[in-house]
């Protein structure tokens, strides 16, 4: 059993953070009903909505899906109908669209008090930029981590998407929320509203350069290097046979184990030297890096404890003996694909297990069993839903 056994979730988005979002939940043991755009409005998004898309697979595990037109009168009706049911409904469309359609949470909430709405917008439901579109690249802009990223002596360089600011910056604030608003609930006994703004999420997690901006005043800017960082002791190095490893030696017993390693012991006083020290440093140790393979250099590294990595690709990454002790892919037989990985819940909880149960539906699989078993539509009924394309 799950930690969230019991709990149904309505999910509404069509995109990538709040697909992932109610795939975190559903992993956790929450029930997720995807509503699908009904292929007969000619408006789906095939990465999203193919249900042999790799996204789709990717996101859509343990869940169950249904196609309804909302649009419709009966497909509201059935809307309604399924958020008295439920206990979370997801949502990312934007600002202001669900209360035109009679869907937003002040609507739902008056059929269903314990119900809890969340919202993934790119930068909330209030200010100057509610409504205004957008994507991850335009989230980690705004939010000033682009503007860190690689060298200031080059444009800046956009970290792969979307990782940032649509899954850390909105995805996980909203599960976050959410599991809190279901807490908050079995005291109150009332659902509420929730509001993430993945913009604002990204900026929450400048942990580091923020206190220092509030209690000195000066921004930080990126690094001279091209590597995106300025300092020895914490670096990206290229072996000889031009592959590359992480060094991270920020405690001075782990500089000093590195420099002892290396015969270059001159080194340690320079640990938080300079900018000047630190090239110095940096170009030293390159030069000794250079001496020997990749692979070498990790075992060596390794066993001086110090804090070292290997920068993978991913055939390098899923073949590393501690994803495989860690079981990090799983693997599903699927009916029309056959046998498909996927990436395993990270969540590891001793008494109440999150797991990957289910396989990705088909798309719109579960539409008869979801009004027939959820809400008691009789079979005749459902087939003229089907016949009048509210639902498929």
């Amino acid at each position: 059993m799950g930690p969230l056994e019991g709990i149904k979730v309505l999910d509404l988005s069509l995109y990538g953070p709040g697909r992932y979002c109610s795939m975190i939940l559903a992993d956790l043991g929450a029930e997720v009903i995807t509503v699908e755009i009904p292929r007969s409005t000619g408006k789906m998004f095939g990465m999203m909505t193919s249900d042999t898309e790799a996204h789709y697979i990717g996101l859509n595990r343990n869940k169950k899906s249904i196609a309804l037109n909302i649009k419709k009168d009966e497909g509201k009706e059935i809307f309604y109908r399924l958020a008295e049911k439920v206990d979370v409904i997801l949502e990312t469309n934007r600002p202001g669209t669900l209360k035109r359609r009679g869907m937003d949470y002040e609507t739902v909430s008056k059929l269903n008090p314990r119900i809890i709405c969340c919202s993934i917008t790119g930068y909330g439901q209030t200010g100057p930029y509610a409504r205004r579109p957008g994507h991850d690249i335009n989230f980690v802009a705004m939010s000033g981590i682009l503007g860190l990223s690689g060298s200031r002596n080059g444009p800046p360089s956009y970290i792969v998407s979307p990782m940032i600011a649509d899954v850390l910056g909105g995805t996980n604030q909203a599960v976050i929320a959410i599991i809190a608003a279901l807490f908050a609930r079995d005291r109150t006994g009332r659902g509420q509203y929730i509001d993430v703004s993945s913009t604002d999420g990204a900026v929450f997690y400048h942990w580091v350069h923020a206190p220092q901006f509030f209690r000195d005043g000066i921004s930080p800017e990126r690094a001279e290097s091209p590597t995106g960082s300025d300092v020895a002791w914490m670096n990206i190095y290229k072996a000889k046979d031009d592959k590359y490893f992480t060094i991270g030696c920020f405690e001075p017993w782990l500089w000093g184990n590195l420099c002892k390693l290396v015969g270059r012991e001159d080194l340690i006083p320079k640990h938080f030297g300079s900018l000047e020290e630190q090239q110095e440093s940096y170009q030293a140790l390159s030069e000794v890096f250079a001496t020997k393979d990749r692979d070498e250099w990790l075992k060596a590294l390794d066993e001086a404890d110090v804090c070292v990595a290997p920068v993978y690709n991913f055939e390098e990454m899923f073949a590393d003996p501690h994803y495989r002790d860690h079981k990090v892919v799983v693997e599903m037989e699927h009916p029309k694909l056959g046998k498909v990985k996927m990436l395993n819940t990270p969540f590891k909880l001793s008494d109440t297990p999150a797991a990957v149960r289910t396989r990705p539906p088909l798309w719109a699989e579960h539409t008869r069993e979801v009004l027939g078993e959820l809400l008691g539509y009789s079979k005749r009924k459902i087939d003229r839903l089907m016949k009048d394309e509210v639902i498929e």
